[in-house]
């Protein structure tokens, strides 16, 4: 249960922080509760996605193993088995409905595909730390599964015209700033070993 612990408060960590620091920017917003509890489920839904799912390597493993891991997979669509696009398609999914659902700047397909292919490339590539194989079919996957979540949003958003109305936006670049914080959070804080 610990290890639980640990690990999402260090995903959660750099988001809070800056969210603190930014706080100015949101006192005087309308909806800025049901906004703030919408940043901590995407970031919950975050940290499930990177850490639990994915499993990403830390700085902490590279000092551990010694070496990158070197077991890189740069052909496409050559994994075994349909049920392994198909899990990382879902997993990705609640991603591509999130941010256009929480962040107006991120109504555009491009940019929500964008974000979900760099945030895959940043958990394969952190998986080269801790001997986990990085596989194209997983950024691919990953890339599919967030388009899918924006065409979801997209049929939602026909059917229940209210939907992200009342949003509130610190900055563009908010999300961004929540997940890849996150990310480097667990990469330079978590170290499981401490436990040991």
């Amino acid at each position: 249960m610990q290890y639980y612990i640990y690990s999402l408060v260090c995903f959660l960590l750099p988001g809070t922080v800056w969210l603190i620091w930014n706080k100015g920017m949101i006192a005087d917003k309308a909806y800025k509760v049901r906004h703030i509890i919408w940043i901590y489920i995407y970031l919950f839904y975050g940290y499930l996605t990177v850490q639990e799912a994915a499993g990403i390597g830390t700085i902490w493993d590279l000092i551990a193993y010694g070496k990158l891991d070197n077991s890189i997979n740069l052909i496409p669509i050559s994994s075994e088995g349909a049920m392994t696009y198909i899990l990382n398609i879902i997993m990705f999914m609640p991603f591509g409905f999130l941010l256009p659902l929480i962040w107006k700047n991120f109504r555009n397909a491009k940019k929500v595909v964008l974000m979900g292919f760099l945030m895959s490339l940043a958990i394969e590539i952190c998986q080269l730390f801790n001997i986990r194989t990085t596989d194209i079919d997983d950024l691919l996957m990953n890339t599919l599964g967030t388009l899918v979540g924006y065409c979801c949003w997209k049929v939602f958003s026909l059917i229940f015209r209210n939907a992200g109305t009342k949003c509130v936006e610190i900055k563009k670049s908010e999300p961004v700033i929540y997940m890849f914080g996150g990310i480097l959070g667990l990469f330079l804080l978590y170290n499981w070993r401490v436990f040991n």
